[in-house]
C-alpha cells in the first residue's frame, strides 16, 4: 500500500519540457524569504537558488564549488541559500539547521554553514552546541531567544512547504531563472553553463 502511494505521489526529479513552459506561462515564482541567507555580492546579475542540507556531503562539494565560483565571478553571482532537513541518520539535520537560523540572524550564517559542512557526519545535538559556541561573537543570549521563539522553526517550516510545493525530492537542488538545473560538478562546468 504504501509502494502504491509513493507511485501516486511521485514527481520527477527534473521537469520536463511541458513542465517547463508551464512554469513560464504561469510565471511561478520561487519565493525568496527575508530570512533566507544570501552568499556573495547581494547585487549580483545571476541568482541561484539552492536547496541544501548541512548533513548532506554532496551540498558540502556543491557549496565548496560554488564558494569558488563566487570568488572567481564575484560581481556575476549569487547564492540565496535554503536549508532543507532531510538528514535522519546517524542524526536528525534539523536542529543545525534551526541553528542556522539563529546563527544567521546575527550575521554569522557563513561561519555556521562552515563549521557544521566540517562536521556533516555528526550533526549530533552536542557538536551543533560546540558549532555555536565556536562562532566569533556569538551572542549567546540572543541566540537562546531565537532558538526558543519558534521563528527558527516556522522558517524551516515555510522552507520545507516551498520544496514540497517544487517537488523537491532530494538535495542539492539548484534553480536558475525559477528553472531546476542538474549541478555542475566544477566551477568550470557551472561558469559555462551560466555563460561567465
Amino acid at each position: 500500500m504504501a509502494l502504491f502511494i509513493r507511485v501516486i505521489q511521485y514527481r520527477p526529479l527534473y521537469p520536463s519540457e511541458a513542465d517547463l513552459a508551464a512554469l513560464q506561462q504561469t510565471g511561478l515564482q520561487i519565493p525568496i524569504l527575508p530570512a533566507d541567507p544570501i552568499l556573495g555580492n547581494k547585487k549580483a546579475r545571476i541568482t541561484i537558488i539552492a536547496f541544501e542540507d548541512v548533513a548532506c556531503p554532496a551540498c558540502k562539494q556543491q557549496s565548496e564549488i560554488l564558494k569558488e565560483l563566487m570568488t572567481k565571478y564575484p560581481n556575476d553571482v549569487k547564492v540565496v541559500w535554503k536549508g532543507l532537513p532531510v538528514t535522519t541518520f546517524p542524526f536528525n539535520s534539523r536542529p543545525a539547521h534551526l541553528a542556522a537560523f539563529c546563527a544567521h540572524e546575527q550575521g554569522l550564517f557563513e561561519s555556521f554553514q562552515s563549521f557544521a559542512f566540517a562536521n556533516s557526519e555528526n550533526l549530533s545535538p552536542t557538536i551543533v552546541n560546540a558549532i555555536v559556541e565556536q562562532l566569533p561573537n556569538v551572542q549567546k543570549n540572543a541566540f537562546t531567544t531565537c532558538l526558543n521563539s519558534g521563528k527558527a522553526e516556522t522558517y524551516v517550516t515555510q522552507t520545507e512547504d516551498v520544496a514540497r510545493s517544487l517537488g523537491i525530492q532530494s538535495v542539492p537542488t539548484f534553480f536558475i531563472n525559477n528553472i531546476q538545473i542538474n549541478p555542475p560538478q566544477s566551477v568550470e562546468g557551472w561558469a559555462t553553463s551560466l555563460g561567465l
